[in-house]
């Protein structure tokens, strides 16, 4: 759906498909849906999907990498899940090789035999050396992005090798018009901007018939509760807190 369509459905909802004597001009209507989809895809997860950027090493020698330590993503980029070096995941101590990894140092030394007190004392402290030296083998990268100005700057250590960006992106906007929920919190938000318009002077259609604008802004508000609610139930939290 395009936007020349989009602001129809919403003038037709408007005006009870012209039923009423009276509507938004299509600029205002313009003017509401540009501001509220920036508002609609920082809040609304719906109107995210993943994309992955590979930002080339090569870019570290830059005077400009050198100056700010930060990338230029796209305007459409609204957040960052993750970044990490591309070391392929093998790397231990310096030595890459596919054959050597964690895991497989870890599972050619499990026999517990036989089950002494020692012998379980001495694993521990073995597996506790292995837990803490997988932290050498770094591949997540400190970060920071501003959604306001899209940049990604790099807050710890710097890469060796070229990143894995996983950032969040704007579904495009003809795609957005299709989701009931940002139609109805467009309508919502029309109609409010209509009440206002409408109660800023008192007085009367012909025939004596007087505006209740006021049952136009306490619907409008009721809707945008209720869409609210709704958008925040749809983003449950991705984390939990523990604490002792």
């Amino acid at each position: 759906m395009n936007k020349t369509e989009f602001i129809e459905r919403i003038n037709g909802e408007i005006t009870a498909s012209c039923s009423l004597p009276y509507s938004l001009p299509q600029k205002e209507i313009e003017r509401i849906i540009d501001k509220e989809m920036r508002w609609l895809y920082r809040e609304y997860r719906e109107l995210l999907h993943d994309r992955i950027y590979i930002i080339n090493k090569s870019y570290y020698q830059t005077q400009q990498w050198r100056d700010t330590r930060t990338f230029q993503l796209n305007t459409c980029t609204e957040g960052i899940k993750a970044v990490k070096e591309m070391t392929g995941g093998s790397r231990i101590f310096g030595i890459n090789d596919p054959d050597l990894n964690f895991d497989r140092l870890m599972a050619s030394d499990l026999y517990l035999t036989p089950l002494s007190s020692d012998q379980i004392t001495y694993r521990t402290i073995q597996w506790s050396f292995w837990d803490l030296a997988r932290a050498f083998n770094l591949v997540d990268i400190n970060h920071d992005f501003n959604p306001n100005t899209h940049r990604l700057a790099i807050t710890g250590r710097t890469p060796n090798e070229s990143l894995f960006v996983l950032a969040m992106d704007h579904i495009p906007e003809e795609d957005a018009y299709e989701d009931t929920i940002v139609l109805e919190w467009m309508i919502a938000k029309c109609k409010l901007s209509l009440a206002r318009i409408l109660g800023t002077f008192n007085y009367q259609l012909l025939g004596n018939v007087q505006i209740n604008y006021d049952n136009w802004r306490t619907e409008g508000n009721e809707e945008l509760e209720r869409l609210r609610e709704k958008i925040k139930g749809d983003n449950p939290p991705d984390f939990f807190l523990m604490f002792p």
